[in-house]
């Protein structure tokens, strides 16, 4: 697998886990097939499902490579955004096995959720929790914190975008109805209307000094304030990137190697 995660919990201000890449190559080609529009394609890779990939038209493939690509004169802020939105969806599925995970957005800047979890029970009949995910690939960490992550999810708490969260739910409960039959799509978005319901998950890129462990407590300081309540409520994920911007660049070339080869195979 492409990433390892450590699990850690910063007693009762919040859980996760330190993401460490472990096949660069790998998370290229799987962040490629994103690009695609094949997150099922990966979804089943991930879950150690043998199945053929699926063909690479040309049209398809330029669409992919757009996304990857900065246009001249741009800054690559909401390129790096969608690159580190789709390792967050990988990691995601590494960590929840069962759970429905939301299918990236293909579109850069896109402005609803950076992505959505459902958690089920163990008969996976009722949904127990929403998971709302925060992905930020900064190099102003604790800024980005305090001046827009906690913003969003006290709006959150306060009742703000619930329709748009509602109608989110419901189509992705549509959307998994053959994988899960028994589930209640009225039962289930009733339930995210309830505060414990809604959970949240701050994934961000972090600094070489956060692999320490109250360093990295420090970034999510205020965490249990904003989301009062279960620890469980509270995930922060942390990777580290050196040279967040040039990485980000080579990493999105390498993708695009993979899709044009790919392409060339068509």
């Amino acid at each position: 697998m492409p990433l390892t995660l450590t699990p850690i919990i910063h007693a009762s201000l919040c859980h996760g886990a330190r993401w460490v890449i472990t096949d660069e190559d790998e998370l290229a080609r799987m962040v490629g097939r994103i690009a695609l529009g094949q997150s099922r394609h990966v979804a089943a890779i991930l879950a150690c499902i043998d199945k053929k990939a699926p063909s690479t038209r040309a049209d398809t493939a330029k669409g992919a490579i757009t996304l990857l690509s900065v246009p001249d004169g741009a800054e690559p802020y909401h390129r790096d955004g969608w690159v580190f939105q789709a390792i967050s969806w990988i990691a995601a599925h590494r960590s929840s096995l069962g759970a429905i995970v939301r299918a990236p957005h293909n579109i850069v800047a896109h402005k609803g959720f950076d992505g959505i979890q459902l958690k089920l029970d163990v008969a996976n009949e009722n949904v127990i929790a929403v998971v709302i995910f925060e992905d930020k690939a900064t190099e102003l960490q604790r800024k980005t914190v305090r001046e827009d992550v906690w913003p969003g999810i006290r709006a959150l708490e306060e009742g703000q975008r619930m329709p748009e969260l509602i109608q989110e739910t419901g189509g992705i409960l549509e959307a998994h109805m053959n994988r899960f039959p028994d589930l209640d799509i009225d039962a289930a978005v009733e339930a995210i209307v309830w505060e414990q319901a809604r959970h949240y998950r701050v994934a961000m890129t972090a600094e070489a000094a956060h692999d320490k462990d109250k360093r990295r407590a420090s970034l999510f300081k205020g965490f249990d304030t904003v989301a009062p309540g279960d620890v469980t409520r509270r995930q922060a994920e942390t990777i580290y990137i050196p040279d967040l911007r040039n990485w980000m660049s080579q990493f999105s070339a390498n993708a695009i190697k993979q899709i044009e080869a790919w392409r060339d195979d068509v």
